[in-house]
């Protein structure tokens, strides 16, 4: 059965671009789903000088794919969480694909260009979305059962950048979710003089 949410902030403004998961409370109440083998790589690029996109949330086992479209050099690294990782990629669409095996966030960052900020929360559970510009997420196939239900983002003034709350489901109708944290700014993806001094690099 499908199921939507819907987040809003303290003024009722839909919040985009939130994390938001379920996991059930009971391990016996709402199976785990294994993510497929053959399931293609999930991608972040590197654009414009930025990770697009800004925060990328994959299941715990699923790979995701680094794209360089620029035609400089990025030196791509783990500044926190679960993963830690540092490669080159080098200019011409260059790639490098990486298994995400543990949950928790990984906050990502490039050693020449160091006003690049981007995130990648990984879930152990296979029902997660993004909010859309409506505020509104929604899970199809979602068996019955009771959930915690998380909403998270860097940027949320909450512990662990999250907020939850418990549910059951089936709900009769879309669950609209007020969240009374407030939110920092995503910082400027932008360099102050947009100056490579290390396109050699």
């Amino acid at each position: 059965m499908s199921q939507q949410f819907s987040l809003v902030n303290s003024n009722h403004t839909p919040m985009a671009n939130m994390v938001v998961y379920l996991t059930a409370t009971s391990t016996s109440s709402a199976k785990k789903i294994a993510p497929e083998s053959t399931q293609p790589p999930i991608e972040i690029h590197q654009e414009n000088k930025q990770f697009s996109p800004y925060i990328t949330v994959i299941q715990q086992g699923y790979q995701l794919k680094f794209v360089n479209d620029d035609d400089i050099t990025h030196h791509i690294y783990s500044a926190s969480g679960p993963k830690r990782f540092s490669f080159k990629l080098r200019k011409d669409s260059t790639q490098q694909d990486m298994l995400f095996d543990q949950a928790g966030h990984i906050s990502m960052g490039c050693n020449i260009h160091d006003w690049m900020s981007g995130h990648v929360l990984v879930v152990d559970t296979p029902y997660y979305g993004v909010t859309d510009s409506n505020g509104n997420v929604t899970f199809d196939e979602l068996p019955d059962s009771e959930y915690q239900l998380v909403v998270w983002h860097p940027q949320l003034r909450a512990d662990n950048n999250q907020f939850s709350q418990t549910i059951t489901t089936p709900l009769a109708e879309a669950l609209t979710i007020q969240i009374t944290a407030s939110m920092d700014d995503i910082p400027t993806q932008q360099s102050l003089d947009d100056f490579d001094f290390l396109d050699g690099y």
